[in-house]
């Protein structure tokens, strides 16, 4: 399998965590949605290396951090389509 040729399997039944957060992110495309909800829906640790699976396979998406006042920095992903 190449590169192009990326599939996701899930584990168990139902969908896999990288079909779940593209899922979550067309939903509403261009909009940012928080990487804790689509660790939440997903149950992905590694969110952003889910996202770098779903990029692999064509989906375009952006992702920016914001630095809070008080010290935290919080991710957002959007989907472009």
């Amino acid at each position: 399998m190449n590169a192009t040729q990326i599939e996701f399997r899930a584990t168990g039944s139902g969908a896999s965590q990288c079909d779940r957060i593209g899922a979550r992110l067309m939903a509403s495309p261009g909009q940012w949605v928080a990487m804790t909800e689509l660790w939440q829906v997903s149950g992905a640790f590694a969110v952003h290396s889910r996202v770098s699976d779903l990029r692999r396979s064509g989906m375009v998406i952006e992702q920016k951090n914001e630095h809070r006042a008080d010290g935290t920095i919080h991710s957002f992903y959007r989907v472009m389509v």
